[in-house]
Order: C-alpha cells, then structure tokens, then sequence
C-alpha cells in the first residue's frame, strides 16, 4: 500500500487565509487552497490515500469516491513537483 508525506525540506506555513510554501531546494514558492492545506497538514505523518479521504470527508462535504478521485490527482502532481513523497509500506 502506497502511502504518501510531505517534504520535511519545505517551509510552509499561513499567511492570512492560504497555506504558503517554498521548496528550499527548488527555490519555488506554492500557495495552496484550503483543501489543499488540509491535505498538506495531514500529511505531517504518512497517509494512504484513503487514510486520507476518511479524515477529509469528515472535514469536507465530499463524496468518499469523488475525494479518493481528486486527492489521488493532487498527490501525483505533488509528488511530480517534489512537495510530497511516496513512501511504499
């Protein structure tokens, strides 16, 4: 089972309503959503995708199929972009 967490070497943190980062080694800025940051603050510890959708669709008025859907898109793109890693359990 795949898991996911993000890059410990990424500052971020929130500035008025958005989560902002910057990857040091990239030295790129991010600025993420709030459902976005919720997922960013999830992955403190790694996370399955549907650890992750179980803990969201609480928070979320999503459908559990449509978050896995959209989160497993969001994490790949992550993942291409260096923000977060995939850690095979």
């Amino acid at each position: 089972m795949m898991k996911y967490q993000r890059n410990s070497k990424t500052i971020s943190g929130r500035l008025h309503d958005e989560m902002v980062m910057m990857d040091i080694d990239q030295g790129k800025y991010f600025s993420l959503n709030n459902s976005a940051t919720a997922i960013w603050e999830h992955l403190e510890k790694p996370l399955t995708v549907e650890e992750l959708c179980g803990i969201l669709t609480g928070e979320f008025e999503i459908d559990s199929a449509q978050c896995c859907k959209e989160v497993s898109e969001y994490l790949d793109e992550m993942v291409k972009i260096g923000l977060v890693h995939e850690i095979k359990d």
